[in-house]
């Protein structure tokens, strides 16, 4: 004799929403870092000299070193373009995972999503550094980080 279960468990819509919200959040992060890689090369092309001559125009004490840091950040990011968009790939497609198994109402994806979004605040710091653009894309990225993850964890108890 087969058990048939009346009342499935029904996907509240709160985790249905937060889902859909990472599908598109992730999948544009997957496909921006496909095309990273792909475009990596590129950054061969580009003349060392632009970003010194970036800043002959900047005079102001404060402002030229606002400059400087942002250009060493720039220069250090094209220097690691293709490690970034690798890495960023591999954890963009974990959290799109995690939010795929919790559409299917499984704990394991909440784990996989929230360790890849950990993950994905520090891939910046580890190519880059840590410097004022740094900080404040941690800053605001966690965030939206600690509120997906606390939203998600809401919705645990729905999830096998």
């Amino acid at each position: 004799m087969e058990i048939v279960d009346i009342n499935p468990k029904q996907r509240p819509g709160l985790l249905t929403a937060l889902c859909i919200l990472t599908f598109i959040g992730s999948g544009f992060g997957v496909l921006k870092n496909i095309l990273g890689m792909i475009m990596s090369p590129l950054q061969n092309l580009l003349d060392p000299e632009f970003f010194d001559n970036a800043l002959d125009n900047v005079h102001d004490e404060y402002a030229r070193k606002f400059v400087e840091q942002a250009l060493e950040m720039g220069q250090k990011a094209l220097q690691h373009i293709f490690e970034i968009s690798l890495t960023q790939f591999i954890l963009y497609a974990a959290s799109l995972t995690g939010a795929i198994l919790m559409f299917q109402l499984k704990k394991t994806g909440f784990y996989i999503y929230s360790a890849a979004q950990v993950l994905l605040l520090f891939v910046a710091p580890v190519f880059i550094g840590f410097n004022l653009f740094v900080n404040i894309g941690i800053l605001f990225g966690s965030i939206f980080t600690i509120l997906f993850i606390a939203l998600y964890a809401i919705n645990l108890n729905k999830m096998n």
